[in-house]
Parts: C-alpha cells; sequence; structure tokens
C-alpha cells in the first residue's frame, strides 16, 4: 500500500466542541440516550423552537388519536429494561398514550402530565422486558390531543454494551449513496481515476475507501522520521493539553482538507468528531484527528489500522481494504477531548443505535 504524502499545508485549524455525554448502568447493564428527532415519526415533526431539549430537537405529535413515535432499542441479551421517557406538554391537561414494546401495550392510557410550560421537560419511567437483539418501543396516542413534545428516551438494557451493533448492521445500511460531494476522491497520490464519493444518511456521512497509515504527531517508537518517509510533527487537531495526537496510541480518522470537492465543516465535522471504521467485520470507534490533502481519501492513524487488524507500518501497511468510515453528524457527535478514546467508544456505539435506527 503506497504511502500518501502528507503536507503542512493541508493542516488546518478544526474547532474542538465540547459535548455533555450521558453514560449510566452498572456491570450487567448499560443505559442508551435515543433521540426522538432519530425516531420514527407518524403524524408529527422535528421542532427545535422550545429551549431545554437533548440533541438537535424533538417532536410535536399532531392532535390526533394515534399518532406516534417508535424508537428502536437494541440489547445484548434478554431481560428487564427501564424506559425514561423525557417529555414536555406545556400548560395541557394530562395526555395519554399506549406504550408498546413489540407491538404489545406494556402500559396501556399512560398520562402525560402538564410541564407547566413548553421549555420545561420531566421524564415518565416504564420497567419492561425487551427481547435480544432489536425492539420496537412505540408511544402511540389515545386521546385527540394528540402525544406530549418528546425528546428522547433512556433505555437502560440488560446484558451490559447497550446491545452494541455490529459491522453487519451499519454496512446494511450505507448500501446506496446519495452524493453530498462535488466530484470524487482518489485513494492515492498515485491512482490517476478518482472514484470514492462522500454520501449521506440520516445522522451521518460516509465513504467507502482504502486505508493508508497516518503516523504524524508525537514522535513515537512507532511514528517518526525513520519509520516514516512523510513524518510531519504534528497534527490539525491537538489534545486538551495543545499537544500533536498521538497515532500510535489513539485511534482516529484524517479527513480531507476542505475544497471545491467537499467541506466538512458544512456538516458540523471537527475535532473529535466520532467516527466508526468498519473493516472485516470489526468496527473501531474513533475521531477525527487530522486533516489531509484536498484530492485524496481513505487516511487512519496507526492505532486505529493495528485495532482493525491491518498492517500499521506507515511505510509498507495499510489496505486496500474496502474501508468503510461513517462519520456522524449533527449535535452531540463529538467527544468533550478529543483524545479520550473511551468517551469515543461509549459514544459512537450509542450514535450507531441511533444511525441503524432512523435508516
Amino acid at each position: 500500500m503506497r504511502r500518501t504524502p502528507r503536507f503542512a499545508s493541508a493542516l488546518v485549524t478544526l474547532g474542538l466542541v465540547a459535548v455533555g455525554l450521558f453514560v449510566g448502568g452498572s456491570a450487567n447493564a448499560a443505559t442508551n440516550r435515543l433521540e426522538a428527532e432519530n425516531a420514527v415519526v407518524s403524524q408529527g415533526v422535528v421542532e427545535s423552537n422550545h429551549a431545554g431539549y437533548s440533541g438537535s430537537g424533538f417532536v410535536n405529535g399532531d392532535n390526533a388519536s394515534g399518532s406516534y413515535t417508535e424508537w428502536t432499542v437494541n440489547a445484548a441479551t434478554a431481560g428487564s429494561s427501564t424506559l425514561a421517557i423525557r417529555y414536555s406538554n406545556g400548560t395541557s391537561p394530562a395526555r395519554t398514550a399506549n406504550v408498546a414494546v413489540n407491538g404489545t401495550v406494556v402500559s396501556a392510557n399512560r398520562a402525560f402530565n402538564s410541564t407547566g410550560n413548553w421549555d420545561t421537560w420531566a421524564t415518565v419511567s416504564i420497567t419492561t422486558n425487551l427481547n435480544a437483539g432489536a425492539n420496537k418501543v412505540r408511544i402511540t396516542a389515545t386521546t385527540a390531543d394528540g402525544n406530549p413534545n418528546f425528546d428522547y428516551i433512556d433505555a437502560t438494557t440488560p446484558g451490559g454494551g447497550g446491545g452494541t451493533v455490529t459491522a453487519d448492521q451499519l454496512l446494511a445500511k450505507v448500501t446506496s449513496c446519495s452524493q453530498i460531494s462535488n466530484g470524487k476522491y482518489k485513494t492515492d497520490e498515485d491512482v490517476s481515476t478518482a472514484t470514492v464519493p462522500v454520501c449521506q444518511k440520516t445522522g451521518a456521512v460516509f465513504w467507502k475507501a482504502d486505508m493508508d497509515i497516518d503516523c504524524d504527531g508525537v514522535r513515537t517508537t512507532q511514528c517518526n522520521e525513520n519509520t516514516d518517509c512523510c513524518f510531519y510533527p504534528d497534527t490539525a487537531c491537538h489534545t486538551t493539553g495543545d499537544s500533536p495526537l498521538n497515532s500510535a496510541t489513539l485511534p482516529y480518522v484524517v479527513v480531507p482538507s476542505s475544497s471545491g470537492i467537499w467541506n466538512y465543516t458544512s456538516k458540523g465535522i471537527g475535532c473529535g468528531t466520532v467516527v466508526a471504521v468498519i473493516y472485516n467485520g470489526k468496527i473501531e470507534y474513533a475521531v477525527v484527528g487530522d486533516t489531509g490533502p484536498t484530492q485524496i481519501i481513505g487516511e487512519a492513524s496507526h492505532k486505529t489500522a493495528s485495532d482493525l487488524g491491518i498492517d500499521p507500518d506507515p511505510s509498507t501497511g495499510g489496505t486496500d481494504g474496502p474501508v468503510t468510515y461513517i462519520v456522524f453528524t449533527g449535535s452531540g457527535t463529538k467527544v468533550s477531548a478529543v483524545e479520550n478514546h473511551q468517551q469515543a467508544v461509549t459514544l459512537g456505539q450509542q450514535l450507531s443505535q441511533q444511525f441503524v435506527s432512523a435508516n
């Protein structure tokens, strides 16, 4: 695999945006936040005109009996689950709804009481049983007033890991491409034809390419001027201590510098944006950590390659792929510290569940 040369001029400033990350549960359970704006909605719209919501918005259901919002909750094993439903009901009288799991009503005519105003949110909790795998949780209005506004569900799932989404589940959602780039990218400098588009799905952009090894940043045994002909002692993104990233220890992905082909910042992508990198049935949750040439795509850190079973040598390693890069977009898709890999993994698992549910 030919290594793509790196250029200092390709570096740009990427903004690091903090995000509040919800992590809960115990050793044998996990709590996963499923935003309403990523759910399936019948007779309703996603809005953002009231304060206090999580994510990028909330669901405002129509004033109609039978309107519903449906989430997909993934569980690693069958067992008991607590569904904490965050809602707002303004100054209205209590609205009632049936809460069903996999088609069976588990809470009939559940009351969602007034919250005083539409900027105030409350939580209703329901305990139920989930099956192993995907579970459909539907809240259907039972009165003509319809449902309240829904913000999210925090689902405590059995079995740990929150019913981790598999590589096959993610890949099944990116079989077709709605191209958003103005052209296509080459996979290497010496490739004559540009064949890789940037595609869009709900909640993410993605591309399928090769993987070259980016060894820039902190000098390590694995990454230095002797191991890498094109080593550069800096990365576009820095740690919270303002140091370059460490390619040998941090899984990160390189995005092409902004150009007429595509401007990654137009999708809110920047330092710390979580990326699901998929190769040979494995998922690595990485972050955006560096930028590369404007014409080339398909590059990640030494650690990303190593964790995926790809030869990480910057001179001779990498793979022709296919490697799939799913970059999550929107509010709440960046870790609070670009070097915090565990946070990237936890957030990546949650975002993957939302992505599978929304597409």
